[in-house]
């Protein structure tokens, strides 16, 4: 049955990887996947320092101690800003004078770092006005015009507390408006009944990773399909083609002289699955890798900047996600629907005698792949893990459906391999299926054959 099967197999994966369109949108998706994060990365590191930049700590006025004459009623504590402001402006030192020019008198006598700042209202709006005295000894400190900028530029970054302070707000009414952190953590079912997350037992680390776990299995399950998608349309119209190529040359009464039919079919079909997997794969490797080198490079170019993937990666080990045995089980499970549907592509190859015919064929490969998505969509695998256990098992919805739950970890191993061992043994059934109607239609010259009269056709002895 299988004479001449690996000549059938090199020959076809040779003429499959060896065009040059095939090498060239080969390695050209291979350079976009390498250098796109790189680059995304580095930009995304760069504006991040720019920005980091940009919100450095306002530059120290100097001023060690600052007299402030208030013409309004309250007579505020500025003492009450060392809590709410600056680094730099945390060890200033405020005292209260009634006047500007017995404010001034103590600041030209002061040894230390010290301006006057006036403060009332113009206008309806309140003003403030820096005033550096004249210092009686040149030995002491006197300050200048760009530390009283610096001190202006922190006052606006702070008027909010200034405004406060100027309207009469002590510090227990401070206090007041800057309670303590205090916060109460729910559940949405528990809010309704008024059961925080502590009462019924539930920790915040398990809520962040109920959550986290619902959002990949929204994602993956769509990833899943599309990637799917892409592979069945690309190759398993490539895979249909492949089986007519004999039959439309008018060589196949020469090919079975030396080849089986069922040989021609593994073969092909073999072939076709290596160089989707070559490039697949090819792809994945050209991603990682340029993920790691964009971490290295902005780590390297920018010190400070924390790469998200590192964290995301650190975060994801800590709540358990992505163990590798079960990533080599969601892989294996991708391969093998990626196969089995691939499978249903010789068929239509199988009873097509031409392209035209493939072409009208092809819905025996894409509608199980489309009737399997809505029902995964209608029963809920596309929002959780609420999917009804029975699609675990049914090949056509697993292939979209387990990968993203083994890796997970929402599905166990065991669940995982009694799958995968049904995925593979319909696609090893398939396989047959189709070699045996190659066989049977590999001479046939007629009209279009339904599916269903092609099927017939392998319980009567003629065949």
């Amino acid at each position: 049955m299988f004479r001449n099967f690996g000549k059938v197999f090199s020959f076809s994966l040779h003429n499959q990887t060896g065009t040059k369109s095939y090498k060239v949108f080969t390695i050209v998706m291979g350079l976009i996947l390498l250098i796109a994060p790189i680059a995304i990365m580095l930009i995304v590191a760069g504006i991040k320092d720019s920005k980091e930049e940009e919100d450095e700590p306002i530059p120290d006025c100097g001023a060690e101690e600052i007299y402030v004459v208030s013409d309004f009623e309250a007579k505020p504590d500025f003492m009450l800003l060392s809590g709410v402001t600056d680094e730099n402006y945390k060890k200033i030192r405020y005292k209260l004078y009634d006047s500007v020019d017995e404010a001034l008198d103590a600041a030209g006598s002061s040894k230390k770092s010290v301006f006057v700042l006036h403060f009332f209202q113009e206008d309806d709006y309140i003003r403030a006005d820096i005033i550096l005295p004249d210092k009686e000894d040149e030995g002491e400190a006197v300050l200048g015009t760009s530390m009283a900028e610096h001190y202006f530029e922190f006052m606006n970054a702070n008027s909010q507390y200034f405004n406060m302070l100027l309207t009469g707000l002590n510090q227990s009414k401070l206090a007041g408006l800057m309670p303590q952190n205090s916060y109460r953590t729910y559940t949405q079912s528990g809010y309704a009944n008024g059961v925080t997350m502590e009462e019924d037992g539930m920790s915040a680390d398990e809520l962040v990773r109920d959550q986290i776990l619902e959002v990949f299995q929204i994602l993956m399950p769509y990833l899943t399909i599309m990637l799917m998608y892409f592979l069945i349309l690309t190759y398993g119209n490539a895979t249909a083609q492949a089986m007519v190529m004999e039959k439309e040359s008018k060589l196949m009464d020469t090919m079975l002289i030396s080849v089986h039919p069922e040989a021609l079919v593994f073969g092909k079909l073999l072939a076709i699955i290596c160089s989707g997997l070559i490039q697949l794969f090819g792809w994945l490797a050209c991603l990682v890798v340029g993920l790691f080198a964009g971490t290295k490079l902005s780590e390297m170019f920018y010190p400070d900047y924390s790469s998200p993937i590192s964290t995301f990666f650190e975060f994801i080990e800590e709540l358990g996600l992505f163990k590798p045995v079960n990533v080599v089980l969601a892989v294996c499970f991708l391969i093998v629907g990626f196969i089995m549907y691939l499978s249903l592509a010789t068929i239509a190859g199988a009873i097509s005698s031409n392209r035209e015919e493939v072409a009208s064929q092809s819905t025996i490969f894409i509608m199980p792949l489309l009737a399997a998505f809505m029902l995964v969509m209608m029963g809920g695998g596309l929002a959780g893990s609420s999917a009804p256990a029975w699609m675990n098992y049914v090949p056509f919805t697993a292939a979209l459906l387990m990968p993203s739950q083994l890796a997970l970890g929402v599905a166990d191993a065991l669940t995982g391999a009694i799958s995968l061992a049904i995925s593979l043994a319909l696609t090893i059934a398939v396989v047959i299926v189709a070699g045996k109607l190659y066989k049977a239609m590999s001479l046939y010259k007629g009209n279009k054959i339904k599916l269903g009269d092609a099927i017939k056709l392998l319980t009567t002895k003629e065949a």
